[in-house]
């Protein structure tokens, strides 16, 4: 069995962090903690568990113009550092207000990063659930369980490639946080679940956006763009925290976990089902792989080579905001699937993950 490691940093999370941290260990998962110099007593809360799932615990603070600040580059750089210099087989970059699961149900979290690294790839994309407050909530020993209902991801939010088998090459910070790179990328196809609980209380928002954000994001990452998505709040009113149920959905861990598993195999089951066993084709070959392939089903020469000029095109509108429904015949269709999804896992496996990530979306009419 694979060792894995989740590289996790806290500031001021001494409601949640032994629970986020006991459900990482319960699934397998070593922790590794960067405080970042909290003080409300946060590494206090598990010191406990270290020697038994906690690695170790150690502070980190970062300053600018001699005010210290919250330095997600630096912080991202660290864990960087933490993932080159401990010897797991895979990573997983967190924070302590999510809850991470397999789409597997019965596996646990190490087990379902098991089975991904047993099937060839080196990186984890996740389903991003943002679970809300409502007037009614009250949050009681498990937050989780406390916050049931959870709202789509934000727009920005939609890529959340967070767990990497182990490299030297890592690269965590570039894309800050949202995209981990390693040299020769390989998504797993099916994203994993990421629960999130940004805010636990009326109280817990005010704080934490006013005074433990606004106040103390780094000026040369706000130069850059980042950390605007509380600029439009000077305080924290009940509208800003508080949701109204009829906009929010329940969360059923056995649905989503088949939604997950389904959104990945309605295009791509067929292909990987034929070509999982055999090493991706290369770009040199792949054309002439298909029209001999399809020639080979009855499919003449010239219609394959038209068929493969379409898959071709249609890979590329894969990097389009919308897709538009593609006309084809049934039998084409069929075909195109088989081509784009041969496509696609030459492609992603080279290094291009955004070509897997929108074919469940492709659409043929």
């Amino acid at each position: 069995m694979i060792d894995v490691c989740a590289i996790m940093a806290v500031y001021n999370e001494a409601d949640i962090v032994r629970e986020a941290v006991s459900k990482l260990i319960e699934q397998g998962v070593d922790v590794y903690l960067i405080d970042n110099a909290s003080t409300d007593g946060t590494a206090q809360r598990v010191e406990d568990l270290i020697g038994r799932g906690v690695i170790d615990i150690e502070t980190a603070r970062f300053f600018e113009d001699e005010r210290e600040v919250y330095d997600w580059t630096a912080l991202l750089k660290l864990k960087e550092q933490l993932a080159r210099r401990l010897h797991h087989d895979w990573f997983l970059h967190v924070d302590a207000d999510e809850v991470r699961y397999a789409p597997w149900p019965g596996l646990s979290l190490r087990e379902g990063i098991g089975r991904v690294d047993a099937a060839g790839y080196n990186l984890i994309n996740f389903k991003l659930f943002n679970f809300r407050l409502t007037e009614d909530t009250a949050i009681g020993s498990d937050f989780e369980s406390s916050m049931p209902m959870y709202s789509g991801a934000e727009r920005f939010n939609q890529r959340q490639v967070k767990a990497w088998k182990a490299s030297p090459e890592v690269d965590i910070s570039s894309l800050g946080g949202h995209h981990i790179r390693v040299p020769g990328a390989r998504v797993f196809p099916t994203r994993f679940i990421l629960k999130h609980y940004p805010v636990r209380s009326l109280e817990h928002g005010r704080r934490k956006i006013i005074a433990e954000r606004k106040a103390r994001f780094s000026q040369v990452e706000r130069q850059r763009g980042w950390h605007v998505q509380y600029d439009h709040l000077v305080d924290v009113d009940p509208k800003d925290v508080f949701w109204d149920p009829a906009k929010l959905t329940s969360f059923d861990r056995e649905r989503e976990s088949l939604a997950l598993l389904a959104e990945s195999s309605s295009v791509l089951s067929q292909t990987f089902t034929e070509l999982f066993a055999a090493p991706p084709l290369d770009e040199s070959r792949f054309g002439a792989y298909w029209v001999e392939r399809l020639c080979g089903e009855g499919i003449d020469s010239a219609h394959a080579e038209v068929l493969l000029k379409v898959a071709e095109g249609i890979a590329g509108m894969l990097t389009q905001q919308e897709l538009p429904p593609i006309a084809s015949s049934a039998e084409d269709s069929l075909q195109l699937r088989r081509i784009i999804g041969s496509l696609a896992r030459m492609r992603y496996l080279a290094g291009d993950p955004t070509l897997n990530d929108r074919l469940p979306l492709l659409q043929f009419s």
